[in-house]
């Protein structure tokens, strides 16, 4: 499985709407922390059962309301219906801790793709309200996308890079402008 996460408004949504919409017949299983927080395409939906909602080409998409250990684990169990799942994190949450509850049901974390806003990042690192949550994810990211790239100066762009960095040195980084991230680019 795959845990997409990002501070509010770094682009989670459209990049897990991008992912839906191009799935190339993969079965993927979509795991939010609430329907009325994520805005899946309405033209993805084929059908709405309590905490489930039925995607297009085979994918669902399941809310955790019961909680997200209880949720994964009931998407285990449909393994032979799945071929993928992808967990989108709330904004405030912590990508790593999710993939920690994988573990204990035994499930391939694939990796953590953080979504960063290249306009905003640092000044919300900066923040003394959000700031060591937004710092936690990234450092927390197998893969950063870097995005909204098209907001930002060829000079601040490079500053950002090089700030991401220093402080997740192991993660790649992978630029996207208007949340559109190359076919391909995020699998490698």
């Amino acid at each position: 499985y795959t845990i997409i996460g990002g501070y509010l408004g770094a682009g989670k949504t459209t990049l897990l709407n991008n992912l839906l919409r191009n799935s190339s017949g993969l079965r993927l299983a979509v795991l939010v922390n609430d329907f009325g927080d994520i805005n899946i395409d309405a033209g993805l939906i084929t059908g709405h059962a309590g905490e489930t909602i039925q995607l297009a080409g085979g994918c669902i998409c399941c809310s955790l309301a019961d909680g997200f250990a209880l949720a994964l684990n009931r998407l285990s169990k449909r393994a032979g219906q799945i071929d993928h799942i992808i967990v989108e994190a709330s904004g405030v949450s912590d990508p790593v801790k999710l993939g920690q509850y994988g573990a204990i049901l035994r499930l391939h974390l694939d990796g953590v793709i953080v979504l960063v806003d290249a306009e905003q990042v640092r000044e919300k690192a900066a923040n003394k309200y959000v700031g060591e949550t937004v710092i936690r994810q990234i450092k927390g990211a197998d893969l950063l996308v870097l995005n909204k790239i098209d907001l930002v100066s060829r000079q601040e762009l490079a500053d950002v890079r090089a700030w991401l960095s220093a402080i997740a040195p192991d993660a790649r980084i992978v630029d996207a402008a208007m949340q559109d991230v190359a076919d391909g680019e995020i699998g490698e």
